[in-house]
């Protein structure tokens, strides 16, 4: 069966990549990232995402010293240079997760490494433009070793697609939206005020999403 390494977070984005996947057949391997203050809330929605999905094993990456710029700014340790990087932003994110998912690829023998990254995303975050993953498809063939033997390459299936559609292919795909954690603080309800609440209030109402399946 054909393996492939999914980027988990909570979000809707990565639970409905992760439901494309499924829906292919493919076995998944979640791999979900412990970084530096991560919402409690938004590991919590992982768990029960994984759960509604029958998976039961996934594995966790502690990345302690890995950090929010403003978890950084915190410390007095932002550069100017960084002053108006946006909500959210971890430097070299995607390429330290990417790099740790090419990892996994190797050792679980997977063909594929899975992102959930829709095509707004690049406007904000440079390393989820769609030509930052052919270049890091490139390094994957010179890095690593086995690839001769088993070739292995990122898919970002939602890179064209607005929230708004990506919310609609979720449906679709019958992913539990509702179970989905989006805001980028902990808390018991989300804040609704944070960059991704509002994207996801956006998307909801603009797919037409009724407030009984809107969930978190």
């Amino acid at each position: 069966m054909t393996k492939a390494i999914v980027l988990v977070s909570g979000g809707i984005d990565s639970t409905i990549a992760l439901w494309w996947v499924m829906r292919k057949d493919w076995e998944p391997i979640p791999l979900t990232f412990d970084y530096f203050a991560r919402a409690k809330a938004e590991k919590s929605a992982t768990r029960l995402i994984l759960r509604k999905a029958g998976i039961e094993h996934f594995i966790e990456v502690p990345l302690e010293s890995v950090k929010e710029v403003h978890d950084l700014a915190k410390e007095g340790r932002v550069p100017r240079t960084l002053k108006d990087a946006p909500e959210g932003y971890i430097p070299a994110r995607n390429m330290i997760f990417y790099s740790i998912a090419a990892y996994y690829a190797e050792v679980f023998g997977a063909e594929f490494i899975v992102g959930g990254h829709n095509k707004g995303d690049p406007e904000e975050f440079p390393d989820s433009n769609p030509s930052f993953f052919r270049q890091m498809n490139g390094l994957l063939k010179m890095g690593l070793w086995s690839y001769r033997q088993k070739a292995v390459k990122i898919l970002t299936p939602l890179r064209y697609k607005t929230k708004p559609d990506v919310v609609r292919l979720g449906l679709r795909l019958g992913a539990p939206l509702g179970l989905t954690w989006s805001c980028r603080f902990d808390a018991k309800k989300p804040c609704g005020k944070c960059s991704s609440c509002i994207e996801r209030d956006h998307a909801l109402s603009s797919a037409d999403i009724g407030p009984s399946r809107r969930g978190k």
